[in-house]
């Protein structure tokens, strides 16, 4: 039920001054030949036949007036007074609306009473009769109305519906004890209903009571098991009680029973996600196309998935197809273009970030495309088309100043980078990204104490930066002795993000230059788990040597280089020891 805030005065008028009518003078009867089937029966049967008295267009006026300027008691009370004299259904809809809205309950009731009266059918009517009894704490008599639209609308085969609709009701109101005492009388009425108890779970949840919303929703499983609107609910209360085992359990048993559950298995493909289990979630989406092969969301989640965990043929092949069954997704078009990237296929990559089209994406499509043009080697040509790009916003500047600094910084035209940051600074001072790219570009120039400040700053603005915190931490480690602070500031870094492949090798590689080689190796190994990364081979490469396990540490930076040949700090390693 809608509680309106305006009133609109014409329209009301043209309805009110319909019902005002004269009886008719009747027609004569048609002849037995001419006799047409009685029209079916209509909601606006039963209006009054009335004249449109002045004291009830004054109290009509007044009380639309009022409601247009927010007045709504002295719109409830005029409106009733109009309700009244006519009988008019309408108006005592109209009057009950303004007073609950007032919260005038006094008021609220005169006319609910009188709405329900002249209309005892409408659930609408009764619904709000029993919304005022819960306003007033008189429970039993809310139930009452309760029943009454349960009873009604279980004679439409409406029962499922209206269960949840009692459950909203019951869920605005301050009470909340009274609310569930209520709900869960309604719900004896019909103990075998899934509906009855999946409606009282959802009041349970909006009570905040989780374990009581639990019990209800396998009380509807129990009479429904394959209600999967039900099986869906539970998993959300098993997510919202953090009970992640419980949670895993129930999809997997529940999919076992109901392998068709198609919007559970998605349910459970994204909960994956939410915990990071990429190769099981990809799992559960592959067997919903199989499925549903023409369903562009799991097509699309396969596709980011394969790209996340670097299975570039497979992201290629399923955001292609995720593309034809959506053309409008952009954003498909920019991760085909990351996926030709990835495959060093520049110009695959530039014809990807063409076709998107002006809206969301096109600016970091054409960005790309800067990026894309340098690492096909025409650097000046890529600074025009970066420099070109309008930019809207002091995001887009940012990231254009990036995008032109990575080119920069890749082609490894440092003091190039270094000016262009400087540039963007001087017109967007403190901006964090900003401060921490250039942080990254004076290190290269062996300028720790711009390193060092921008990074302070970065971490002063925002202390929870993780990478901000694990670039300082390494580069006081790396570059520096002042390991206790390194460690302080990794520590930091890793308490944020304790599964960071980065901020793990960043701690292995302190423990090293601390001569805690077994820790280091513990930590760059687990670090290495997490992402198969040429710079973390290079690092735990280098302690295995060190400690004597040259064959394995051979081992480990020979796979590296099979996936990256020409990663810098890897051919460095190797020639430091293997020379």
């Amino acid at each position: 039920m809608h509680i309106p805030t305006r009133f609109a005065i014409f329209s009301l008028f043209l309805l009110l001054s319909a019902c005002a009518s004269v009886a008719p003078t009747p027609a004569p009867a048609p002849a037995a030949s001419e006799a047409t089937p009685p029209p079916a029966a209509s909601k606006d049967a039963d209006l009054p036949k009335i004249d449109l008295e002045p004291s009830v267009m004054f109290d009509f006026l007044v009380g639309e007036l009022a409601g247009q300027r927010g007045q709504m008691n002295v719109a409830a009370i005029a409106l009733n007074r109009a309700a009244r004299e006519t009988r008019d259904p309408r108006l005592a809809e109209r009057a009950t609306l303004a007073a609950l809205y007032a919260k005038h309950y006094g008021d609220a009731l005169k006319s609910a009473e009188l709405w329900v009266e002249l209309r005892p059918q409408d659930a609408d009517a009764r619904e709000a009769l029993a919304t005022v009894y819960m306003e007033l704490e008189r429970p039993v008599e809310a139930r009452a109305q309760f029943d009454e639209i349960l009873a009604i609308e279980e004679g439409r085969n409406n029962l499922e519906q209206a269960y949840m609709r009692v459950a909203a009701v019951l869920s605005r109101q301050s009470n909340r004890n009274m609310a569930l005492d209520v709900m869960q009388q309604l719900v004896r009425t019909h103990p075998l209903s899934p509906a009855a108890h999946i409606a009282m779970a959802h009041l349970a949840v909006r009570a905040g009571n989780l374990d009581d919303a639990l019990a209800a929703s396998d009380q509807a499983l129990g009479l429904k098991p394959d209600w999967e609107a039900a099986a869906l609910f539970k998993a959300r209360i098993l997510i919202s009680q953090k009970d992640v085992p419980a949670a895993d359990a129930f999809f997997e048993t529940y999919l076992r029973q109901f392998p068709g559950a198609t919007n559970l298995r998605m349910s459970y493909a994204r909960h994956l996600i939410d915990q990071k289990q990429w190769e099981r979630a990809n799992e559960q989406f592959k067997r919903v196309i199989a499925a549903q092969p023409d369903d562009a969301d799991a097509m699309y989640a396969v596709g980011l998935l394969s790209l996340q965990t670097n299975r570039l043929e497979e992201a290629d092949k399923y955001l292609r197809k995720a593309l034809e069954l959506r053309p409008e997704n952009d954003q498909a078009r920019v991760y085909l273009g990351q996926v030709a990237e990835q495959r060093k296929r520049y110009s695959e990559a530039i014809l990807w970030y063409e076709q998107v089209g002006p809206g969301e994406f096109y600016f970091e499509a054409q960005a790309r495309i800067g990026i894309m043009i340098a690492r096909e080697g025409d650097l000046p040509r890529a600074r025009a088309h970066l420099q070109a790009i309008h930019a809207a916003s002091t995001a887009q500047k940012v990231q254009r100043a990036l995008a032109e600094e990575q080119i920069l910084r890749e082609a490894k035209k440092f003091d190039l980078a270094y000016a262009v940051l400087n540039r963007a600074i001087a017109e967007i001072p403190n901006e964090k990204d900003l401060l921490y790219a250039r942080a990254l570009v004076a290190e290269k120039l062996g300028l720790l104490d711009v390193v060092e400040a921008d990074l302070r700053e970065v971490i002063k603005r925002d202390p929870k930066n993780a990478h901000a915190l694990n670039a300082l931490g390494y580069t006081l480690a790396d570059r520096t002795t002042r390991y206790e602070e390194a460690k302080e500031y990794l520590s930091q870094a890793l308490a944020i993000k304790p599964d960071d492949a980065f901020i793990l090798d960043s701690m292995g590689w302190l423990q090293y230059k601390l001569g805690n080689h077994a820790e280091s190796i513990k930590l760059l190994r687990r670090a290495l788990e997490v992402r198969n990364d040429a710079e973390i081979s290079a690092h735990l490469g280098e302690v295995l040597w060190v400690m004597g396990n040259r064959n394995e540490a051979e081992s480990v930076w020979n796979r590296a280089l099979k996936d990256t040949p020409d990663n810098e700090a890897l051919l460095d390693v190797m020639k430091k020891f293997k020379r």
